[in-house]
């Protein structure tokens, strides 16, 4: 097992960003990832076979899952007309785009676009100045449009996301809380950490976007899949009785955060079928969340806004495409 103790220094190297003797992190996590992938080789006939005769098994829950999200989607395009097209969180089009091609439906990439509308221009405040003062804010980076500008076009989109990795470790460093694991919003008067729900899902959903975007042989990149690994032990830990997540994470007197529960089904699948995480580590909860978004009372309250809806879309497109 990797310890944060032991990957988190690469999040307080030198000050230009230059990681801090990586070599005895990367070794765990190497020893880590062939654990792993050992653990879940099969034989290839028995996959084939499998695979054969769970396909109409596979057809019927996604169009199931979809099933969840697509009426919702149906609904928010139809009252573009009474709306403004552009999208009140940038979550929208990127669920959008994420249902459309899950779902092979080519009318939600335009609706995406259109959603999305004209990119607006990055805060003013350069990129080696994100989080670097003495107080880091965590929205100086989590808002930055390079973060959530959509799928993958080619290469500029990924080295859009690459190149806020600077100060994602920085943020990390500054508001990453060793012992609980998770990401901490400034301290009270009380000098009590609060463990905020949406907070930590954008920070969980923007570590996907990192792991994605840095190159396979980036030696970061197994930096980012340790911190990610961390956190979703953690967020499993603290998830509800009811299979959301409490606004203060592990608050069970507080109310459910259903559009940061979207985002933590979300992160936990993506996990799942990129094989970022073991069948045993985050099944039981990316079920149990995924349950607890489409009652009646989940899905009434992801369809209020924007940010929740996209968060839907983004947990039911992930969902849809379960390799586990």
């Amino acid at each position: 097992m990797v310890s944060f103790s032991s990957h988190a220094a690469a999040f307080s190297g030198r000050s230009d960003g230059t990681p801090i003797d990586l070599m005895p992190r990367l070794l765990a996590v190497l020893l880590m990832t062939f654990a792993l992938a050992g653990c879940s080789t099969t034989d290839p006939a028995a996959s084939e076979a499998g695979s054969t005769a769970g396909s109409t098994a596979g057809t019927a829950w996604r169009a199931g899952v979809l099933a969840v999200a697509l009426p919702l989607a149906e609904r928010r395009l139809e009252n573009s007309n009474s709306r403004p097209p552009r999208a009140d969180h940038p979550l929208l089009p990127l669920g959008l785009d994420a249902l459309g091609r899950a779902s092979s439906e080519p009318r939600y990439a335009a609706a995406a676009i259109q959603a999305g509308g004209t990119p607006v221009d990055p805060p003013p405040l350069a990129l080696n100045d994100l989080c670097a003062g003495a107080v880091c804010q965590a929205g100086d980076l989590l808002d930055r449009p390079e973060l959530w500008a959509g799928p993958w076009e080619g290469e500029p989109g990924r080295a859009g996301v690459a190149g806020l990795e600077p100060s994602f470790r920085r943020m990390a460093a500054a508001l990453f809380d060793r012992e609980a694991l998770l990401f901490h919003t400034d301290e009270s008067t009380t000098g009590e950490r609060r463990f905020d729900a949406t907070l930590n899902a954008t920070a969980f959903a923007a570590l996907t976007r990192m792991v994605d975007a840095l190159p396979a042989e980036d030696p970061l990149r197994l930096e980012y899949v340790a911190l990610y690994r961390e956190m979703a032990r953690t967020i499993t830990r603290v998830q509800a009785a009811d299979g959301g997540w409490h606004e203060t994470l592990g608050d069970e007197a507080g109310p459910i955060d259903r559009s940061a529960s979207a985002l933590f089904v979300f992160g936990l699948t993506w996990g799942l079928n990129t094989g970022m995480l073991s069948f045993n580590e985050g099944e039981t909860a990316a079920l149990r969340g995924w349950d607890a978004l489409r009652t009646p009372a989940g899905l009434e309250a992801l369809q209020a806004g924007d940010a929740g809806l996209g968060a839907l879309m983004l947990a039911s497109a992930q969902m849809a495409e379960r390799r586990w």
